[in-house]
């Protein structure tokens, strides 16, 4: 494929000239889907159908490496483009939880199928002499401040001297919009797409509109026993939003205001061979407090064993358009320590135990452990866990169970007991008893489809049953 317009803009960005082949080969993509099929109703114990669901995913993913040509070598620039795209559909909802006409019924927000666009961007690497890396197009950000999403561009400058620096602009994604989810998006406000609405008619969902967006951070590079990041983000809510929608009339409010505005740093030091510390802190700008800190400490005591301790203090925090800021909120501490240790190649153990207190005097903690054992093609697993404190007690115990077959043919099994138990809603108390099993074919590499029964029963809600279908496609170069 003859590229007479990429390869000049490569090599005006790399530095020098370089030598390039008139024809520079075509990439070859990877393309990956899988899809998924859920058909089950949920009922009430008398056998009424409370929902109906057939649901439908199924994601489409594109990979296209080397666009510029095949670099010479590892330190050469590199133009890549990778995009996933998800279908989300549900068939099982009524007309009338769809229609803004049905006010009694509609749901907002809610469609038969939804399509958003996952990620999809244009990535360079290592031009200008190494120094230049850039994404263009949607993207996740993840670091300090967790997972995030944005439309817009990326530059990224590492230095040779154990820094890089990243800043980065656009627009954040949204539910509501163009091939958007909220998903990532800040707590606290109910948005979506009101097109056909009555302005009267649930006032509290808000229109969604654009959501301009920057940040920049700072982190260590080429460094085998650190890796350290900090970094600022700010979106702004635009469009308007309403006020007082209960006083007697709706109020609108749409000048350009702060929706986030956050600080978080986050790092991970490799003591020795033997010891790991990681830790991250959130700083919110517009509460003026500190809504999260993590902290964790691990120990590889041999080969095959290990063991860790983990901190985490959280604090809800919202969009600041949402009412919820200005209501108390509990943050809630969670200390875990947890243990891995594989006996041999075949049999391995896993166990975790933990304390978590909610406000300043609720409490609940609890544990669980697991055993894997692994020969060949197939692999058997039990899991046994409960917890007890304020929002009642729970234990109980999975089975699962796979085989492979002549490399082609899987058949799994799962069976589950479980008990739960609310002193504040006694006559809610139950035992579950549950089964699947299922089976599959692998077609080729990274391609197999799958079929799965599950039947889950208990005493509130009597028999509910499921039938699953899996598909996963992958053409590979």
């Amino acid at each position: 494929m003859r590229c007479p317009r990429a390869v000049p803009l490569v090599a005006l960005l790399a530095g020098p000239p370089r030598a390039f082949a008139a024809d520079v080969p075509a990439p070859v993509p990877v393309v990956t889907s899988e899809t998924s099929a859920q058909f089950y109703d949920l009922r009430s114990p008398t056998g009424e159908t409370v929902l109906t669901r057939r649901r439908v995913t199924s994601t489409l993913g594109l990979s296209l490496q080397d666009l510029a040509g095949v670099p010479s070598t590892p330190h050469d620039p590199q133009l890549s483009f990778h995009a996933r795209l998800r279908y989300d559909a549900d068939y099982g909802q009524n007309a009338h939880e769809l229609d803004p006409a049905q006010r009694n019924s509609v749901v907002p927000g809610l469609s038969y199928d939804g399509v958003d666009l996952l990620y999809g961007y244009l990535e360079g690497r290592r031009f200008l002499r190494g120094w230049v890396g850039f994404k263009l197009g949607r993207q996740y950000v993840v670091d300090g401040l967790g997972w995030w999403s944005f439309d817009g561009a990326l530059v990224r400058i590492t230095s040779p001297v154990f820094v890089a620096a990243e800043a980065y602009a656009g627009f954040e994604v949204r539910g509501g919009l163009p091939l958007s989810s909220s998903r990532f998006e800040a707590d606290g406000v109910w948005r979506g797409n009101r097109t056909a609405f009555d302005p009267a008619l649930y006032p509290s969902f808000q229109p969604s509109s654009p959501a301009p967006a920057m940040g920049v951070a700072l982190e260590s590079t080429g460094l085998s026993w650190l890796h350290a990041r900090v970094g600022y983000r700010r979106v702004i809510n635009t469009g308007p939003a309403t006020v007082a929608p209960f006083a007697g009339g709706k109020t609108t409010y749409d000048a350009a205001r702060i929706s986030q505005e956050r600080f978080g740093a986050s790092a991970e030091v490799l003591a020795s061979d033997q010891a790991a510390l990681k830790t991250r802190v959130n700083y919110d700008l517009y509460a003026a407090r500190v809504t999260s800190i993590q902290g964790g400490l691990d120990l590889f005591l041999a080969t095959r064993a290990s063991l860790g301790l983990d901190y985490e203090y959280y604090r809800p925090f919202f969009d600041a358009d949402s009412i919820w800021n200005f209501f108390m909120t509990q943050s809630w501490h969670d200390l875990g320590l947890r243990a891995s240790f594989d006996a041999s190649d075949r049999v391995s153990f896993a166990s975790r135990v933990f304390g978590r207190l909610f406000g300043e005097d609720t409490w609940d903690g609890g544990g669980d452990l697991s055993v894997r054992y692994r020969r060949g093609d197939a692999s058997v697993g039990v899991r046994g866990s409960g917890s007890t404190g304020w929002a009642g007690t729970r234990a109980g115990t999975d089975v699962v169970a796979e085989r492979v077959l002549e490399t082609r043919y899987v058949f799994s099994a799962r069976g589950s007991l479980w008990r739960w138990e609310d002193s504040l809603r006694p006559d809610r108390a139950a035992t579950s008893v549950g089964y699947v099993a299922g089976i599959g074919y692998r077609f080729a590499r990274g391609s197999q489809a799958m079929a799965e029964w599950e039947h889950n029963m208990n005493r509130l809600v009597g028999h509910r049953f499921r039938l699953l279908f899996w598909l996963a496609v992958a053409v590979l170069p």
